[in-house]
């Protein structure tokens, strides 16, 4: 999530008036003007109704102020048509994932002012400080961001040619079996760690350094494997712990159902996916003549040979996402993971506080990451989810031209089909 923030290089003086000169504004002062050059005022009743000092409609009236749209001390360089123009530039850059920092902003407008010919006062190739500020102060739909760090392949593979062939084959899926929201499944993983992110507490103005207590500085990972169905149903989740040996005393207080295994390094390994499946197949009770249809991403442990089997025999017709779009078009990541991730961290943040002294555990985290599931797992969030994916209702259309600028502006071939995206029968 991008957040809002100050660059401290626009971090700069804001000048405050020493008179009240240019104060009644421009409406009024194009008002007493026309009412002069109509005959319907005199200079001196145009001033006392207006408000604008007599000496400043003189030289309004013969001509001898340099730009008369403008008032004050400090005028803008640039006008209101080559500025609109740096908005929509800076806009459609952002929106491409390429946006501009502060000192490109500046050297730009040093760049415009010096090829339309006009006077201006930068220095050293760019826009002074000042004017980046008062810049965005008259262009409001413009601010400073921390933007999101997004990597090229994801920009580069969520692009229309892939989407479209994926859209394609779940279509053709639908069409086959009739398939509705409640057999229309989307399966993911995600980590937990002892060592959570605290949220931001209040805190004394003008300290340097505000710290929270957490667990330690780091922590094991533990996996969890969540499924949701377009229709807003759950299935228990896995939890996937780094030891030898599986105790349920791991379990406790984990979100009813929950089943738990073991592997090396806490990740997901084909074997573990193959068992996750089995507890699939278990709740949701596919059949040939009822198939339910499985979204995964293209992790290798989804695509095992003893998985396809299973599934094939089993009545699960699994689809794989493209690589490097998971984040735009699987429902998990759209809005279940960022809620449970919220909720999950809050939760440590409270056992931190009424458990001071103590660090959280591998024991703890089932029970922990219970209570951020339970409120996590709505129907609410699992139909949007679906819905805001095009994935259910179908909907390939739900994404735009504008969406699929990032892949636009980098300059690499576009694919006619999306490797590792199959459905396994």
């Amino acid at each position: 999530m991008s957040c809002a923030c100050v660059d401290t290089e626009t971090m700069v003086r804001e000048y405050k008036r020493k008179s009240t000169r240019g104060s009644y504004g421009k409406e009024a002062l194009d008002a007493a003007i026309a009412k002069i050059q109509t005959g319907e005022m005199s200079k001196r009743k145009a001033s006392q109704t207006y408000g604008v000092p007599r000496k400043t409609l003189n030289r309004h009236l013969r001509g001898e102020v340099k730009k008369p749209g403008c008032l004050g001390r400090f005028e803008p360089v640039l006008n209101k048509e080559y500025e609109e123009a740096l908005v929509r530039h800076a806009i459609d850059l952002q929106r491409m994932f390429f946006g501009l920092a502060p000192g490109d902003i500046r050297k730009l407008a040093f760049e415009l002012a010096e090829k339309i010919g006009i006077e201006h006062p930068f220095k050293n190739n760019k826009a002074g400080k000042f004017w980046l500020q008062s810049f965005l102060k008259r262009n409001t739909q413009l601010s400073l961001r921390c933007p999101e760090p997004t990597s090229l392949a994801r920009a580069v593979g969520f692009n229309r040619p892939v989407v479209m062939k994926f859209f394609e084959i779940y279509k053709e899926e639908l069409t086959k079996d009739s398939f509705s929201a409640d057999r229309i499944w989307n399966v993911d993983e995600s980590g937990l760690t002892a060592v959570h992110r605290p949220g931001r507490i209040v805190a004394k103005r003008g300290d340097k350094q505000v710290g929270r207590i957490t667990s330690g500085e780091r922590g094991e990972t533990v996996t969890i494997i969540c499924a949701m169905n377009g229709a807003g149903t759950y299935l228990p989740p896995m939890m996937i712990f780094k030891r030898r040996r599986m105790t349920q005393l791991l379990l406790k207080g984990s979100p009813p159902g929950t089943i738990g295994a073991v592997s090396d390094n806490g990740w997901v390994t084909s074997d573990l996916f193959l068992k996750w499946l089995e507890h699939f197949i278990a709740f949701t009770k596919p059949t040939k003549e009822q198939k339910v249809i499985l979204l995964v991403d293209g992790h290798v442990s989804h695509k095992s040979l003893a998985v396809v089997e299973k599934a094939r025999e089993s009545g699960v017709v699994i689809i794989c996402f493209p690589p490097h779009t998971t984040h735009r078009i699987q429902p998990l990541d759209r809005c279940f993971f960022g809620p449970l991730k919220t909720r999950y961290n809050s939760e440590c943040d409270k056992f931190m506080t009424t458990h001071p002294g103590q660090r959280i555990s591998t024991y703890d985290i089932a029970e922990l990451f219970s209570n951020s599931y339970i409120n996590s797992a709505t129907m609410a969030n699992a139909v949007n989810g679906f819905k805001c994916c095009g994935i259910w209702p179908y909907n390939p259309d739900v994404f735009t031209d504008e969406d699929f600028l990032p892949a636009a502006v980098t300059d690499e071939p576009m694919v006619t089909a999306p490797t590792g995206s199959a459905t396994l029968k």
